[in-house]
């Protein structure tokens, strides 16, 4: 088919199906009606014979040719807005938008309050939507319209961005009364304890560095229980034998919300970096720009001394 037989409106509509996989959210994002993008979308799935969007249970996924076409189709988006539109500005004061943010509830603890007030103070015609991130790998936490992840990622594919926003060092806790720990936790006794692990993201092995190092001694540990919540876990450590190894900016909000105590590893541990990314196609967007500068720069006045 020669290309002065598209219909060029197909390819915002496609754009946004492919981000947002959901068509009600996708119309949103367009500022049409559902049923507008529903005969947009029947169009394009008889243009490219394929479905692009099924719907399994509840959740709507991209086929197999949907994923192929996301990342081409951002950018041609682009592209075509570069060409046809005049250069994109972002009022934050008469800008209306909605931010998708996936992050742990520790990560969300720590931000979203802080970025509610710029929000309320600078854009409040902004709204923001919070999920639990979903399973690994690091692309598949930016499915469903999701526009920044936060979190500990490790090898980030080329398609995204990856911007530290701080470090931690980490920490040891559990409750202030523990029968088995005095001032320092020893080797031998880490290695006996029930350790409880947090994992915000299905399949993700946030502490995998905890069990490298003893493996590199010998040494092993025993993980009784995984939670993805961290806000769950102070109530655990003050009622159990357990304990956590843990960035030090969540141990020192679980010291304000349990009778819970902090100690050193005893062994040398790598530092948690935490990270907000985001695709390669949202680089130039001016309001995706100024989200992810007001993040970095709320974890930046949240820890001083960290680095960024």
């Amino acid at each position: 088919m020669k290309l002065s037989g598209v219909d060029a409106n197909l390819l915002p509509a496609l754009d946004a199906l492919l981000r947002e996989k959901n068509v009600t959210r996708a119309a949103q994002r367009l500022g049409i009606g559902q049923p507008a993008l529903s005969h947009s979308l029947a169009r394009l799935r008889n243009h490219f014979q394929d479905e692009l969007l099924v719907l399994r249970g509840r959740t709507y996924f991209l086929t197999e040719k949907g994923e192929q076409l996301a990342e081409v189709v951002a950018n041609a988006t682009r592209a075509m807005a570069a060409v046809f539109e005049e250069p994109p500005t972002f009022e934050a004061a008469t800008a209306s938008s909605r931010f998708v943010v996936s992050c742990s509830d520790l990560l969300g603890f720590i931000i979203i309050p802080e970025l509610l007030r710029t929000l309320q103070r600078e854009a409040e015609h902004i709204a923001v939507e919070l999920r639990t991130p979903s399973a690994s790998p690091e692309e598949s936490l930016l499915e469903g319209g999701v526009d920044l992840a936060l979190g500990i990622f490790e090898d980030v594919p080329p398609s995204l961005n990856q911007q530290t926003l701080y470090e931690d060092p980490a920490v040891c806790v559990l409750r202030e009364d523990h029968s088995r720990i005095g001032d320092q936790l020893t080797l031998d006794t880490y290695g006996d304890l029930p350790h409880l692990e947090i994992a915000p993201a299905v399949g993700s092995i946030p502490e995998l560095h905890v069990d490298r190092a003893l493996a590199a001694i010998g040494k092993r540990r025993r993980v009784t229980l995984r939670t993805p919540y961290y806000m769950l876990a102070p109530r655990i450590l003050e009622r159990t034998d357990h304990v956590a190894t843990l960035p030090a900016s969540a141990a020192e909000l679980f010291t304000k919300m349990a009778r819970v105590r902090v100690l050193s590893p005893p062994i040398a541990l790598p530092t948690y970096k935490f990270s907000q990314i985001w695709r390669n196609s949202r680089n130039e967007e001016p309001a995706h720009t100024w989200l992810r500068e007001h993040i970095a720069s709320i974890y930046h006045h949240a820890h001083p001394g960290g680095q960024a």
